[in-house]
């Protein structure tokens, strides 16, 4: 009649299933635990390692002299499961050791559902560390901008066509090029008038 000591077995065996699966989840869980775009790793361990750089220079001589891959559908839904690994130095993010700012014409824009915001933008002006570097040639740069740490208002987001301002961390991006990271609202903007 008591079907108790039935439930209780059953029980146990699920757990006792369940148990080399737990570890694994809590390492997802704790990877992708709040917003994902926050973090930038000093980890490269696969990608394109980041050029020395020992000057400011050294960044505009190995800024991207065409403009990015556009940043497709399937890229901007997928990069919420691979951001996790990127912060552990797959294909992540190395910081270069320098402030940049910038000025430049938006070319394109893409919204992830990492909550990263991207725009790739043609330069016209390049500051490092307070100090004008000279641009040869054309020269592109992608900023990432974080809009969890970036509140920025969809209609306050750089558009395409549009000349920008920003100000930021110069990283290099795994996947083989220099890029800019806004980190507040603060350095994001239309061109600045002198």
């Amino acid at each position: 009649m008591n079907d108790r000591p039935d439930q209780e077995s059953a029980v146990t065996a699920a757990v006792v299933r369940l148990l080399p699966v737990l570890p694994l989840l809590a390492v997802v869980a704790a990877l992708t635990a709040g917003c994902t775009c926050t973090a930038v790793s000093n980890r490269q361990w696969t990608g394109p390692t980041a050029p020395k750089i020992s000057q400011p220079e050294d960044i505009a001589k190995n800024l991207r002299q065409n403009v990015n891959g556009e940043v497709g559908g399937f890229l901007r839904v997928a990069v919420f499961f691979f951001a996790p690994f990127m912060r552990l130095g797959i294909q992540g993010w190395t910081d270069l050791g320098y402030d940049g700012e910038v000025t430049g014409l938006v070319k394109q824009t893409a919204k992830s559902t990492d909550q990263f915001y991207t725009v790739d933008m043609k330069l016209e002006t390049l500051q490092i560390d307070g100090e004008n570097i000279p641009l040869t040639g054309d020269r592109y740069l992608r900023a990432e901008i974080c809009l969890c740490e970036v509140k920025l208002a969809k209609k306050d987001r750089p558009k395409v066509g549009e000349k920008v301002w920003m100000r930021g961390r110069m990283v290099w991006d795994g996947d083989g090029f220099v890029e800019i990271h806004p980190r507040n609202a603060t350095e994001v903007g239309p061109t600045r008038t002198q």
